[in-house]
């Protein structure tokens, strides 16, 4: 996919839904709460908010729609993209705001021409419905082109658990950490990394087990996977990782439980 292709349609759609929609003033009496939503974007819109500082790295995850899903701040019950100084989006007057965040409270048409109201006050109304229109009618062109990065994203996965086991990160990972708090790996933005479980896990018992069958240390008092489950673990990925996703699709945020994997 070109990038000025996806920046054309990206940016057009921002001006056209600014000019078709009329409303309050959000930053002056809201609170964010239309900001309280988790949104789906391509990569190239996420590099853009690297790139310009907006947003680093880890505040992207694997998404099963697009690319990636926007970090969503659990303490705040908002996008990470939602400034408090500003009461506001970060990225709301760069022509590079993510278009579905536009498509809220008014959607695209209104045959009575009534008012909108969002969830916190009312005033909002499509003053252009031709615009509207036409916005709507990129926005599933930029769904399409979203998609089809994304499969590509997906087929990159092998040189992302390429990089990891060249450079030895998920082998080091895996060394330095104990077999019974590891669910599985995830996909991050350029490797794949572990998956942390929440309390014990024993998905790696089994294969503790098998690998190395005299170890004789309790599963959940050992401190760190050995050297010969580690490469069992890194051989099982490397076979069946990619052949997983491509037969189940991606899972949410990227995250892959060994309890299904195994499986």
């Amino acid at each position: 996919m070109a990038n000025k292709q996806f920046w054309d349609i990206v940016e057009e759609f921002n001006s056209l839904m600014k000019s078709a929609i009329e409303g309050p003033d959000c930053t002056k009496l809201c609170k964010g709460d239309c900001c309280s939503i988790k949104i789906d974007v391509p990569k190239v819109l996420a590099e853009e908010y690297i790139h310009k500082g907006h947003a680093k790295k880890d505040d992207f995850t694997r998404s099963d729609v697009f690319s990636f899903k926007l970090r969503f701040d659990e303490t705040t019950g908002r996008c990470f993209l939602f400034d408090k100084s500003i009461n506001g989006c970060l990225v709301h007057h760069t022509n590079k705001k993510p278009p579905q965040c536009f498509i809220y409270p008014t959607n695209f048409s209104h045959p009575e021409q009534e008012e909108v109201s969002c969830k916190r006050l009312g005033g909002w109304k499509i003053i252009d419905p031709a615009k509207a229109k036409k916005a709507e009618c990129l926005l599933k062109y930029y769904i399409f082109l979203c998609k089809l990065e994304a499969r590509k994203e997906i087929r990159n996965l092998k040189r992302r658990l390429s990089t990891s086991l060249e450079n030895n990160t998920l082998s080091k990972l895996l060394q330095n950490t104990a077999p019974s708090s590891i669910a599985g790996v995830k996909d991050t933005w350029d490797n794949i990394s572990l998956l942390s479980s929440e309390g014990f896990s024993l998905q790696l018992k089994n294969l503790c087990a098998q690998h190395k069958p005299k170890c004789g240390v309790n599963f959940i008092e050992c401190e760190a996977i050995c050297p010969e489950v580690t490469q069992g673990i890194l051989e099982y990925l490397q076979g069946k990782l990619y052949r997983y996703i491509r037969k189940h699709d991606p899972d949410t945020e990227g995250e892959y439980p060994f309890l299904k994997l195994f499986k």
